[in-house]
C-alpha cells in the first residue's frame, strides 16, 4: 500500500482542524471588528457561544475521519475526539460564568481571547507533532496574558499579570529546549514516529539522553499544571485575578498540561524500547512530583482562610493526584493494562475536575458583586439560609473535591489509586505500594478543609446582613450543571469510562508504521 501524499495528509489535516480553525477566524474577527464597533457585551458573549456551538456540531460530524499517524501534524483518534469535546462543553461553563464579568467595551478582545484559548487547548488535544504541540501550548498562553491584562483593577492583579507573564515564559523556555532535545536524538518530530523509533532503535538512542529530555519536559509543563516545585506562582495569581479568570487558570492550563504529558511522554517512556527510558527512572520522577505536590498543596490549603488561595492550594493537590495516574501511565506504554488504567484515571480525574472546580468558583462569582466580593471562607456563612440551591451546588462540587461518593470526583480518584495498586508489581512494586498509600492519606487530609466550608454553610448563623442580590441565569445554569453532571457520572460513569478507556487506548497506540514516507522509523 503506497503512503499517501503530502496534498492529501495536507488535506486531511485542514479537515480535522475545522473547528479549530473556525473558532480562531471568529476570534480574530472579534477582536478586530470590537475596535470599530460597539456591541453589548451579551451580544459578544452570544457570537463566541454560537460559535463554540458550531465547532462542536463540526466535530461531531469529523467523528470517524481518520488521518495516517506518522505522517499527520494532528490526529482525530479517540484520545483527540473525546479530549476536543470535553474541552469545548467546559468552554461553555466558563463562557457562561464570564459573560457578565467585563465590561462592553473590552468585551470582544474578552471573550475573543477566551475562544482563542479553547482553540488553543484543542490543538494541544490533536496534536501528533512536536512543534504543533508547542504551538497550541503557546495559542492559550498568550490570550491568558491578554486577559489578566483587560482585567487589571489594582496593584495585586497587576503582580499577578506579571507574575504569571514571566513565569510563563521561563516554563516554555524549558518546555522548547526538552521538544528540541527529543527532535535532536531522534531526528523526527511526530510523535507517533519519536515513540516507534524510542522503542525499535536499538542501541543508537541513550537512555540517559532521554531522560534529560522527560525532565525538561516535565518542567516545562509542571508549570502549566502547578505541581512542585513549578507552583508557587499559583496562590498568587488566583487570589489576584478576577474570580473568572481564576478558573479558567485553574482548569485549562491543568488540562493541557496533562494531555501533552499523555501525548508526549507515551513516546520516550517505554518497557520494551532499548532506546527509551527505564520504567524506573520514569517512575521515581513521577513519584516524586506526585507526593510532594499533593502533601504540599493539602498541608497548605489547611491553613487558608481566604477561599482562592485554598482552592489554589487545592489545585495543586490535585495535580499531584493526576501526577500518580501519569506515574502508572509511565510503567508501560507498549499496552499492557496496568498503564492504560493510569492514563484512563487520569482523563477520568480530568473530567471530574473540571466541573467541581468551575462549579465551586462558579458559585463565588455567583455571590460576588463589586461592592461585597466573597473572598473569605466565613463570606460563606449561613449560605444555606438565604440561597439554599446555589449552598447544595456548593456542597456537591466540594464533596465532589473531597472524594466523596457517589460523586465524580470519588469515581476519578478511586480509578487513579486503583490503577496504583494494579501495577505494583515487579522491580517498582514498593514505590507504586507507598504512593497509594501516601495519595490516600493526603485524600483524607484535603477531604478536611473542604468539609470545613460545607459546616460553615449549613451549621454556622448567617451574618447580620446576608448575601441577597440577585443571580444571573447563565451563571446559575452553569453552577447547576456542574453539581448534577458530578452526581450524574458519579452514579452512571459506564459512557464516561468507555470514552476515556477508548481515548487512553488511542494515546498508546503504536502500530507499525509499514510503508511510510518516514523510511528513518524503518532503517535505523
Amino acid at each position: 500500500m503506497l503512503p499517501p501524499s503530502s496534498l492529501e495528509i495536507a488535506k486531511q489535516t485542514l479537515l480535522i482542524l475545522v473547528p479549530e480553525l473556525l473558532i480562531l477566524l471568529v476570534a480574530t474577527v472579534m477582536m478586530t471588528a470590537g475596535a470599530f464597533v460597539r456591541l453589548p457585551r451579551r451580544l459578544w458573549c452570544g457570537i463566541a457561544a454560537g460559535t463554540m456551538l458550531a465547532a462542536l456540531l463540526i466535530l461531531f460530524g469529523l467523528r470517524n475521519q481518520t488521518i495516517d499517524l506518522y505522517s499527520a501534524i494532528a490526529l482525530n483518534d479517540a484520545f483527540s475526539y473525546h479530549s476536543r469535546v470535553v474541552l469545548l462543553l467546559a468552554g461553555f461553563i466558563v463562557l457562561a460564568l464570564a459573560h457578565d464579568q467585563v465590561d462592553d467595551a473590552r468585551a470582544p478582545e474578552f471573550f475573543g481571547a477566551l475562544l482563542m484559548i479553547n482553540a488553543g487547548s484543542m490543538l494541544v488535544a490533536a496534536s501528533n507533532e512536536l512543534i504543533f504541540l508547542f504551538v497550541g501550548l503557546e495559542l492559550v498562553s498568550m490570550p491568558t496574558y491578554l486577559l489578566l491584562y483587560l482585567s487589571r483593577r489594582n496593584a495585586s492583579t497587576q503582580e499577578a499579570a506579571t507574575k504569571y507573564f514571566f513565569l510563563s515564559l521561563f516554563s516554555s523556555a524549558l518546555l522548547l529546549y526538552g521538544l528540541a532535545f527529543l527532535y535532536g536524538l531522534t531526528g523526527v518530530s511526530n510523535l507517533k514516529a519519536l515513540a516507534y523509533i524510542a522503542q525499535n532503535a536499538g542501541t543508537v538512542l541513550s537512555p540517559n539522553l532521554m531522560l534529560i529530555a522527560l525532565v525538561f519536559v516535565m518542567a516545562g509543563l509542571g508549570f502549566r499544571v502547578a505541581a512542585v516545585p513549578f507552583h508557587f506562582y499559583a496562590p498568587d495569581v488566583y487570589q489576584g485575578s478576577p474570580t473568572v479568570i481564576t478558573a479558567m487558570l485553574a482548569w485549562v492550563p491543568k488540562a493541557i498540561g496533562f494531555l501533552a504529558m499523555a501525548r508526549v511522554l507515551s513516546s520516550i517512556v517505554s518497557a520494551g524500547g532499548p532506546g527509551s527510558i527505564t520504567i524506573e527512572r520514569a517512575v521515581a520522577l513521577g513519584w516524586i512530583m506526585a507526593v510532594a505536590t499533593m502533601t504540599l498543596g493539602n498541608t497548605v490549603a489547611l491553613l487558608q482562610d481566604n477561599l482562592k488561595r485554598l482552592l489554589a492550594y487545592s489545585s495543586i493537590a490535585h495535580a499531584g493526584y493526576l501526577l500518580v495516574g501519569m506515574t502508572v501511565a509511565f510503567t508501560n506504554t507498549s499496552g499492557t493494562n496496568p498503564a492504560f488504567f493510569g492514563l484512563q484515571g487520569v482523563l477520568l480525574y480530568l473530567v471530574a475536575y473540571a466541573l467541581m472546580t468551575l462549579g465551586a468558583f462558579g458559585v463565588i462569582i455567583a455571590l460576588s458583586t463589586p461592592e461585597r466580593p466573597v473572598e473569605n471562607v466565613n463570606d460563606l456563612s449561613g449560605l444555606a439560609q438565604s440561597h439554599p440551591v446555589i449552598a447544595l451546588a456548593m456542597a456537591v462540587c466540594l464533596f465532589s473535591l473531597a472524594g466523596i461518593p457517589p460523586l465524580a470526583g470519588f469515581y476519578g480518584k478511586f480509578a487513579i489509586f486503583m490503577s496504583v495498586l494494579g501495577a505494583a508489581t515487579g522491580a517498582s512494586s514498593s514505590m507504586l505500594w507507598w504512593l497509594a498509600v501516601i495519595g490516600m492519606l493526603n485524600a483524607a487530609v484535603g477531604a478536611y478543609y473542604y468539609l470545613r466550608i460545607v459546616v460553615l454553610m449549613y451549621l454556622r448563623p448567617a451574618p447580620s446582613t446576608p448575601i441577597n442580590h440577585r443571580i444571573a441565569w447563565p451563571t446559575l445554569v452553569a453552577v447547576g450543571a456542574c453539581a448534577v453532571l458530578s452526581l450524574v457520572l458519579g452514579l452512571l460513569p459506564a459512557r464516561l469510562v468507555r470514552a476515556t478507556r477508548e481515548a487512553s487506548v488511542a494515546s498508546m497506540d503504536l502500530p507499525e508504521p509499514g510503508a511510510t514516507p518516514i523510511a528513518l522509523v524503518k532503517g535505523r
